[in-house]
């Protein structure tokens, strides 16, 4: 999720990203608008199979996204602020 994509990052990152990981979402907030992380997150962890989730981004989205995964018995994981 951020904005302009492209524009941010360039089209070579962006092309490494969706090569690397052909399923990847990128989401423009330009055009998009703001997401609701959470339900991406799920729908993402729900369609992979996978066995946890990590969420990087700001404090309030991270512990968004992890409260929401715990009560649902998926490991989630976030980066700590402690300062």
């Amino acid at each position: 999720m951020t904005k302009t994509p492209h524009a941010t990052y360039g089209d070579e990152l962006v092309g490494e990203v969706t090569s690397a990981q052909p399923e990847t979402v990128i989401w423009n907030t330009s055009e998009q608008g703001k997401p609701d992380v959470f339900e991406l997150s799920y729908n993402a962890f729900v369609a992979s199979g996978a066995d946890a989730v990590i969420c990087v981004s700001n404090k309030s989205v991270t512990g968004r996204v992890v409260g929401e995964f715990e009560p649902r018995g998926v490991p989630a994981f976030g980066p700590i602020w402690d300062s």
